[in-house]
């Protein structure tokens, strides 16, 4: 039987977790057009990971922020879906923390984030019936910002240590996650907000 293919895109996380799942699955471009069993979104843009007052962006700074990496994300969802469909596949968009407890300076980041994680529930309602899964990991600052960045934003944002000492890696204990998202074992699940972050940051 063939591996499963998978698309992953985006850059720095994204290409950490495509290497955790390349030897699972055949990793294949947004040109091609076999079915999809994965598809997976972290294509943020270098403005959205740089801190900035929001009164201080202009109306271009803020469209090259936000609202391009939102409409990507649309438009990513949007030409996967035939082939999502055909594979009975999954869809995961990759989510920052600032998503969900907010960040000093990345009001871009944190409503892309956001604004991609309501887009992943939506798309879980209408295209289930399709057999189409979809689902939302947000992630530690780590994963998306420079370490200095993230160590600040952590920090601020964390009410203790993470309790395994560590952050989790993306190839080797985040990849595995999306991997089991897109099995049969996880075919009932669709939706799901997942927060893989070592325990920093626990929602009630």
């Amino acid at each position: 039987m063939a591996p499963p293919t998978a698309l992953v895109v985006g850059t720095g996380v994204a290409e950490r977790i495509a290497s955790g799942l390349s030897d699972r699955f055949t990793m294949v471009d947004p040109s091609d057009s076999q079915p999809l069993n994965l598809a997976v979104w972290a294509e943020y843009s270098v403005a959205a990971t740089r801190p900035r007052p929001l009164i201080e962006l202009t109306a271009s700074e803020w469209d090259e922020a936000c609202d391009r990496p939102l409409r990507a994300a649309i438009d990513f969802a949007r030409t996967t879906h035939p082939r999502l469909a055909a594979g009975r596949g999954t869809i995961v968009f990759l989510v920052p923390l600032m998503a969900s407890a907010g960040g000093a300076g990345y009001t871009p980041l944190a409503t892309v984030g956001e604004g991609v994680r309501i887009l992943a529930k939506s798309l879980a309602k209408t295209w289930g019936g399709d057999g189409v899964t979809a689902h939302a990991i947000t992630l530690d600052p780590h994963a998306f910002l420079e370490p200095d960045l993230a160590a600040g934003i952590a920090e601020a944002n964390s009410l203790h240590d993470p309790p395994f000492g560590r952050i989790p890696d993306d190839r080797t204990e985040v990849a595995p996650i999306i991997e089991w998202l897109a099995s049969a074992t996880a075919a009932p699940l669709t939706g799901a907000s997942l927060v893989v972050d070592g325990g920093l940051w626990m929602p009630g």
